[in-house]
């Protein structure tokens, strides 16, 4: 007896065939272990092999055998539970299961188990970290509680049906129950609904009473603050033209048995189309596979993509989470939703249309390695593989090219707090756990967890590997996207905004002053750019265009605003030229003198996100991908 049930292991009697075949079979593969899955399919080779790559690996044999696919999960755990003389659990029907009593929900998917439901002393478990021979061992320490095997999959699907609920309710109200001041959940600041209900009408009074003297004052104000963004601007420039070959990376390779589990998270809704050439990106990543966990995130009301992806044969080490329709339905709330998920001691996040370098895991796993201790982020570089499709393409990639390869390595050379990008950042898992992750009321969740973790201390940095992704490259579908994004820029600064004072205690005088260029000056951009065209329309139309003291303005006032335009301008466009030169685009170096046409439309884009942020803050508007895909195959 083992366990309390009967045990059928090495003594039962064999016929001369079978006697016959086992005495073939090479004597170290008898003497393994894993000698038992000979019945069961799987050939001596194949074993032999998978032992000599868990040795590289630093896993178990049977973590190879099913990671590449050599062994299916449900195989290995029904011919385990036979050589154990125990019963195996193929499905757990939801009446049949219940967590034990005690263990949080992070508990129980860690140690993978199940108590059967209304039979006392018995369990559900799933050893995936355990060698058969401890397993055994373990049986007999546990007899008279019965244990039955299944696979870690179902043992997981069973728990996140019993904690859906839970894990729900933390994806949405995680963050505001521990933080209350850092959701975008939460009412404005006193100081900031003053501002707005008695501010703005202020303003337009002055402006309708003393127009010259309020335009003056608004100019010289926001003057300081567009300065500031040249001389940064500038800097970033300096910076590119100074480090013409880049960053330099490690070239020392971490070997296989160092490597953590790392966990991949890639949010999908609407795009079951890009499952394929997704699944064939992550599986290029250059990471053992028994130490990968990718986890495809869908919406439960997005059946089309969770049916295609069920349909798929993905490798053992894909998991499907499906995430209940529970408002708001954001792309940070999946990412919550399925974090509690996640096994891996660090985690990245990959958008359906991502290409990252394959070397890319192993890099961050480097800076983090040879990071301070308080790097809690790493930030790889975005750019665009359909940089030629059109000009808005164009466009967006000479604007990527300034902001991950100059404006985010300047931050990072500074120390100062660095506004994430939507994808290809890589988290040590323990401080998004701390912060509560995502804020799943923020639709640039990004930019709002770089500034949060710096104002709880930690570190980002930015990693010299680079991520290629897809470009709306029609008008409308660019305007939604960059709608959401600059709503949620504005959504960003009056969370941190709240308390100014505190927000400068945290992040010192530099940190509050990049915030304030890298959120606040993005929206103030473009929000304020064309107003430059309305006036100068309007004196040119009055024919006292410059004329002292005829017109409206001046030339004081004009002095400054051509500065700041005509600064503004060549800063930007130095820092784009520089980047794209570096970048190697040279086809994309004629697009730079457009620039000042592509601001205009982001002042479009800004407008209609001020409009949404009053109307429909928290609506999540969708970019479409693939389309340059299905175009190039057309």
């Amino acid at each position: 007896m083992l366990g309390g049930v009967p045990v059928s292991l090495v003594g039962e009697v064999r016929g001369e065939g079978e006697l016959a075949r086992v005495s073939a079979r090479p004597a170290q593969i008898l003497r393994s272990e894993y000698a038992f899955l000979l019945d069961h399919g799987v050939d001596a080779p194949t074993i032999a092999h998978a032992e000599t790559v868990a040795q590289t690996w630093g896993v178990h044999p049977h973590e190879v055998l099913i990671a590449q696919g050599w062994v299916s999960a449900e195989d290995y755990y029904r011919a385990l539970a036979i050589w154990c003389g125990t019963s195996f659990k193929s499905a757990l029907p939801p009446d049949e299961v219940v967590a034990p009593k005690g263990p949080s929900p992070r508990q129980c998917l860690a140690e993978g188990l199940l108590k059967e439901r209304m039979r006392a002393q018995s369990y559900v478990f799933a050893p995936d970290r355990l060698r058969p021979n401890d397993l055994r061992e373990m049986l007999v320490r546990l007899w008279p509680d019965k244990l039955s095997l299944a696979t870690p999959q179902s043992v997981r699907t069973a728990l996140h049906r019993q904690f859906a609920a839970t894990f729900a309710r933390d994806a949405v109200d995680g963050l505001q129950s521990r933080h209350p001041g850092m959701s975008a959940r939460a009412r404005a600041a006193r100081w900031q609904r003053l501002v707005l209900w008695l501010g703005l009408p202020a303003l337009v009074l002055s402006t309708v009473t003393a127009p010259r003297g309020t335009i003056w004052t608004l100019t010289l104000l926001l003057g300081l603050l567009f300065v500031a963004m040249i001389a940064f601007r500038l800097l970033a420039a300096f910076g590119l033209a100074r480090d013409a070959v880049g960053a330099a990376q490690s070239k020392e390779r971490i070997a296989d048995r160092e490597l953590p589990i790392y966990t991949v998270l890639v949010p999908l809704y609407g795009e079951a189309h890009m499952l394929p050439s997704l699944v064939a990106a992550l599986r290029a990543l250059d990471y053992p596979a028994a130490k990968l966990d990718i986890k495809l995130i869908l919406e439960a009301v997005d059946r089309r993509t969770v049916a295609a992806a069920q349909a798929l044969r993905l490798p053992a080490n894909f998991e499907i989470v499906v995430v209940p329709d529970v408002s708001p339905r954001t792309k940070p709330k999946a990412l919550n939703y399925a974090l509690p998920l996640a096994r891996g001691e660090y985690a990245v996040i990959y958008d359906a249309e991502d290409q990252p370098d394959p070397g890319q895991l192993r890099q961050a796993l480097a800076a983090f390695r040879a990071g301070p201790p308080n790097l809690a982020a790493v930030q790889a570089k975005l750019n665009l593989y359909n940089a030629q499709q059109s000009f808005l393409t164009g466009q967006f990639t000479i604007e990527y090219c300034a902001l991950f390869d100059g404006l985010l390595p300047a931050l990072d050379r500074f120390g100062l707090p660095i506004p994430l990008g939507g994808t290809s950042n890589h988290f040590r898992v323990s401080a998004l756990r701390w912060l509560m992750a995502w804020d799943p009321f923020n639709v640039t969740e990004d930019a709002d967890l770089g500034i949060r973790l710096a104002r709880h201390g930690y570190r980002c940095q930015v990693l010299p590997s680079t991520t290629y992704e897809e470009a709306p490259a029609r008008f409308i579908p660019w305007l939604k996207q960059r709608t959401r994004w600059l709503k949620g820029y504005m959504q960003t600064w009056l969370v941190h905004m709240r308390a100014p004072a505190r927000l400068w205690r945290e992040l010192g005088p530099r940190g509050f002053l990049a915030f304030q260029i890298m959120v606040g000056g993005t929206i103030l951009t473009g929000l304020m750019h064309p107003w430059f065209y309305v006036l100068a329309s309007l004196e040119l139309g009055g024919g006292a265009f410059l004329e002292w003291p005829d017109s409206l303005l001046g030339w004081p006032f004009w002095a400054v605003a051509w500065f700041n335009l005509s600064a503004g301008y060549l800063a930007a466009m130095a820092l784009g030229f520089l980047a794209v030169r570096k970048r190697g685009y040279r086809a994309l170096l004629r697009q730079v003198p457009l620039m000042p046409f592509y601001w205009l439309l982001i002042s479009a884009a800004a407008y209609r996100a001020a409009w949404q942020f009053l109307t429909a803050r928290f609506k999540w508007e969708k970019t479409e991908h693939g389309i340059a895909a299905r175009r190039a195959a057309g």
